[in-house]
């Protein structure tokens, strides 16, 4: 059985079950946010849970509890280069608090729909923005499914062609997406809330058009731009509504330093078509 183990466990995240366990609970038990049955996709952090884990556990606690087919993870590479989209199809992955098993026909389903989306990475995946979500949907929704995806070079391209195959495939699905992205990283703090929300706001408008431009011009800064783009183009073929702000907060108000910090925001996308 072909496993992706876990790579950052006690180092973003406890590698201890009873300790991990206990720490998602509590940031769950803690959060400001309730269950929501119109949230369909999600933009959450992906720090260690000591930075950003109360920030995205304002989003999972939005869907916890729900029943879904399964989850579509977006994230990407910060580390390994790949020219297309990687949508994995092993068969499970593991942490501390157990293996979730791919599911494996839908992630066949998106491969077939672009060849962009048919790469394979060989060996061992050094990555971490999607392995963080995993104990948070391990804990809010208990028995799932994942189709892991990492978007390798954040262009216009892969973005487009992952929303269009995620649009065709989720049609007659009940999937929750989640993409994630930290926002601006190391700078002062006062300057990181101006960018940040200049960022957030331009996200909330959902003009991909216009988001691509400004990250293309280094006008503004978030790590996993790839994914919120993907996500935002996947949300207008969809029909959905969004993404709002669930919450947002820096570095610096956890640590309390100031000098040079790193922003995280959680937001949801609702399907306006529900009552």
């Amino acid at each position: 059985m072909k496993v992706r183990t876990a790579v950052v466990s006690g180092q973003f995240y406890p590698e201890e079950p009873q300790v991990l366990r206990a720490q998602v609970q509590a940031l769950l038990s803690g959060s400001r946010s309730i269950p929501d049955p119109q949230v369909r996709a999600l933009i959450v952090p992906h720090a260690g849970y000591d930075y950003s884990g109360s920030i995205a556990a304002d989003a999972y606690k939005m869907i916890e509890g729900r029943k879904f087919e399964s989850v579509v993870l977006i994230a990407f590479l910060h580390r390994m280069f790949l020219q297309g989209v990687l949508v994995d199809d092993v068969e499970a992955y593991e942490t501390p608090l157990g293996r979730i098993p791919v599911d494996r026909v839908l992630v066949r389903e998106i491969q077939k729909c672009h060849p962009l989306l048919r790469n394979a990475a060989a060996g061992r995946i050094e990555e971490h923005s999607l392995e963080v979500q995993l104990p948070f949907l391990q804990e809010a929704l208990p028995g799932l499914k994942i189709v892991p995806v990492y978007i390798g070079v954040q262009d216009i391209q892969n973005i487009t062609a992952l929303a269009e195959a995620l649009a065709k495939t989720m049609v007659t699905r009940n999937i929750l997406v989640v993409a994630t992205s930290d926002l601006s990283h190391f700078h002062p703090y006062d300057v990181a809330v101006k960018k940040d929300n200049a960022v957030i706001a331009l996200f909330e408008e959902a003009n991909s058009e216009a988001i691509y431009e400004a990250y293309a011009e280094e006008k503004v800064e978030a790590c996993g731009m790839g994914p919120v783009l993907a996500m935002i183009l996947l949300a207008r073929k969809m029909g959905w509504a969004g993404p709002r702000l669930i919450r947002y907060a820096n570095s610096g108000d956890v640590t309390g330093d100031k000098g040079s910090v790193v922003g995280y925001a959680a937001m949801a996308f609702k399907d306006s078509r529900e009552s």
